[in-house]
């Protein structure tokens, strides 16, 4: 059982580090997106699972979007569906559930480099101190957001199977277990970090292709097709969306799919040179650079200790560049690459590569602390240098503050990395004199490390004594979404996002228009652009019943409630019902669509842009009866006085499939947005479902590349019980 002991061990220091969480005192999840955006998506998708209904469709945000091609609220992330079904505290996801699966993300990152590391014949030793330093520093430690720290875990186990595939070590099947896990984290919901890691690995391949040349292409060939297998589930959906959405990236206008985004875009999130300070000074960069001096000085030893074995040269490269891809409009390296690989202009934050290149150093970290275990030649300046820059900061400080107050934490940083400096240089000196046996100085180096993460990492976490914070803009309103709630003729809400920045929606269940998310369907987004106060129609056709802001935009609307966060619920008399019918339709140009739409009653008329059915007019009352309404189901009874358009105020999009008395019957994209059914005279059931083939189609190419996967991996770890384990001298002699 001595193999489980090294993850173990690790596990329990990763959960430890994270103390705060465990508390109930403190939360992560107090930033913008992640109050704003992330966790309203979060507490659709559990009350969704609750309900037994898988969540796909999102009626709660612009008119219905769907939920799994926005990429974002990782619905298709298999691990996160277990948090989904956690209990639910007065009906939303409690606090401590969140942490934990926050703690368990960190605890899987650790111990997937720990894999890498052993798998690279480290000692237990060392990959603990791998783990950690991935796990716990820089991107992987403190990024905010959950979707982008589920996509960061999976670096590791890429990187596993692509070095086994360059070492010759089944290099077909290894490379299709690579694709396969970056396939996963394309499931987790964003596509920034799956982006540099397929960077990352085809530096990899490029490498393999020159040495290999010809033999090379059948593993990358299988890289290739395993990620888009195991990750179709995201993949298809995110194509099927993007290509009818509208991207928003920090422009006063949102991109279309086949419009590259700016590269001023880039400019902005790059990583200034200067910042690379950051990894040793903590506070010191706005990104998370932070690995602390311990981790970088280790693993700067454990590449020249090192420098003679292929992965440490490739973890080097990595590094490389993931700093060069980081500084973004700093390096004119992230340019061409912006201009000649078409997936980096998809990836608009550069600094995003810090993860990449942090990666590097953690593995590095793990050979620095071996060459450290092994009594490898250390050259005589690394001790005295530390021993300088450690000694250094403390005149500077005397004087500093002699002079000038602390505004910040600078006077902290430099203490901390005077400390760190001189700790690292006494455990050296101990080591080198013979003081210190090898394993008690990675064992020091390793809690030296932790030390210095420990100053940086979750000290941003809101204590719940502290007033404020952005979570509290989720029950600033409370009042005001009961009173809508308690009223017969709610349907929709419009919303001021000046003064309620947070998915209500998604947080409390109801449908509102206005929503915080990274994109838009093209054709909700030309109607919602038409303006407020001159434009009546997006609260006509998408039936926005109340509006909740300071003031009044129209003069038709009337106050109903005031909330006691001094914001007002107005009634909307122009809103049409939730459901109705029309007989009078006309077939246009999109060109034209907009006009047509300004000039027309549409209570009575409608448009569209493809060929009309023939309808018919008559004197009698068509009366339109919800049934049912669900997340992804709808059903109407129409009594029809003769044959006409039943019209829903939801978005059009496909895969959405119409029954009338349970015979199929064609979707119509009506007004440029809607959903509408041609229904004959008579009493019908009218019944719309959300079944979309790109879901369906990723999940069972999804599921066959895992099953393929699994049979592959199987079969490998049959084959290596039949091989004797090489040690961590061994290995490196065979494959330096």
């Amino acid at each position: 059982m001595r193999w489980f002991l090294g993850p173990l061990i690790l596990s329990l220091i990763v959960t430890g580090f994270f103390w705060k969480l465990l508390t109930k005192q403190y939360t992560w999840v107090d930033q913008p997106d992640m109050a704003y955006q992330v966790m309203p998506w979060l507490q659709f998708q559990a009350v969704s699972w609750h309900r037994g209904e898988v969540p796909l469709w999102d009626p709660h945000e612009w008119g219905g979007q769907p939920l799994v091609g926005q990429l974002q609220p990782g619905a298709a992330y298999p691990l996160n569906w277990p948090l989904f079904l956690l209990p639910l505290k007065d009906g939303h996801l409690q606090q401590m559930a969140l942490n934990l699966y926050f703690v368990f993300a960190h605890v899987l990152a650790a111990l997937f480099c720990f894999w890498l590391c052993r798998d690279l014949g480290l000692s237990g030793v060392a990959s603990i101190a791998g783990g950690l330093a991935f796990a716990l520093g820089g991107f992987a430690g403190n990024v905010g957001w959950l979707q982008i720290l589920n996509g960061v875990v999976w670096i590791p186990l890429v990187a596993v199977f692509c070095l086994r595939s360059i070492r010759g070590r089944r290099p077909t099947a290894s490379a299709a277990l690579a694709g396969t896990f970056l396939g996963i984290s394309f499931l987790s919901g964003h596509h920034q970090i799956p982006i540099l890691a397929a960077l990352m690995a085809s530096g990899f391949w490029l490498y393999k292709i020159a040495r290999n040349r010809m033999r090379a292409w059948k593993p990358v060939a299988a890289f290739c097709a395993f990620t888009i297998l195991a990750g179709a589930l995201q993949i298809l959906p995110a194509y099927e969306y993007g290509s009818r959405a509208i991207r928003f990236v920090g422009l006063p206008y949102g991109i279309y799919w086949n419009q590259s985004v700016p590269y001023t875009i880039h400019a902005e999130a790059s990583l200034p040179p200067l910042d690379v300070l950051g990894l040793v000074l903590g506070h010191f960069s706005a990104y998370d650079a932070f690995m602390g001096l311990t981790a970088v000085t280790v693993a700067l030893i454990g590449f020249c200790a090192r420098f003679d074995s292929c992965e440490v040269r490739l973890l080097g490269a990595s590094v490389l560049g993931g700093l060069l891809f980081a500084f973004g409009a700093f390096s004119v390296f992230h340019g061409a690459a912006y201009s000649a690989i078409p997936i980096v202009e998809k990836a608009s934050f550069p600094e995003m590569a810090l993860a990449i290149a942090q990666f590097g150093i953690a593995v590095l970290m793990a050979y620095g602390v071996d060459a450290i275990r092994s009594a490898a030649r250390l050259g005589r300046w690394w001790i005295p240098v530390l021993t300088f820059a450690g000694a250094l900061p403390w005149p500077v400080l005397a004087i500093a503050k002699t002079f000038r107050a602390e505004t910040g934490r600078e006077y902290e940083r430099l203490a901390i990395f005077g400390l760190a400096a001189l700790s690292l240089a006494a455990i050296l000196q101990g080591w080198k004199s013979q003081r210190l046996r090898g394993g008690a100085a990675a064992i020091l180096i390793t809690g030296l490390a932790l030390f210095e993460l420990g100053t940086v990492t979750g000290d941003n976490y809101r204590h719940r004594d502290h007033p404020g914070g952005f979570l509290a803009e989720l029950s600033k309103n409370q009042d005001a979404i009961d009173f809508l709630r308690s009223q017969p003729d709610f349907e929709r809400l419009e919303l001021d996002v000046k003064f309620v920045p947070a998915n209500l929606g998604d947080w409390n269940g109801i449908d509102a228009m206005q929503a915080y998310l990274g994109g838009l369907t093209s054709n909700v987004a030309q109607i919602e652009s038409l303006p407020v106060s001159e434009s009546r129609i997006p609260e006509q056709l998408f039936s926005l019943t109340h509006y909740l802001g300071p003031k009044p935009v129209r003069d038709d609307q009337s106050e109903v409630f005031r909330s006691s966060s001094g914001l007002v619920v107005y009634r909307n008399e122009g809103a049409f019902p939730r459901a109705w019918a029309v007989h009078e339709i006309a077939a246009v140009s999109k060109d034209y669509l907009m006009h047509g739409l300004e000039a027309a009653d549409l209570r009575h008329q409608a448009f569209v842009t493809g060929s009309a059915p023939v309808l018919e007019r008559c004197g009698g009352a068509d009366q339109v009866r919800i049934l049912e309404r669900g997340a992804a189901r709808f059903v109407v009874e129409a009594r029809m006085a003769c044959k006409g358009i039943v019209i829903v105020s939801d978005t059009f999009f496909p895969g959405w499939k119409a029954s009338v008395d349970s015979r199929r019957a064609p979707i119509l994209e009506i007004d440029g947005a809607l959903r509408g059914v041609a229904v004959d005279s008579g009493v019908h059931r009218v019944e719309m479902r959300y079944r979309p083939v790109s879901v369906y189609l990723g999940g069972v190419m999804t599921f066959a590349g895992f099953a393929a996967a699994a049979a592959i991996g199987c079969a490998g770890l049959r084959r290596g019980k039949r091989q004797p384990r090489l040690s961590s001298k061994a290995y490196h002699e065979k494959f330096a």
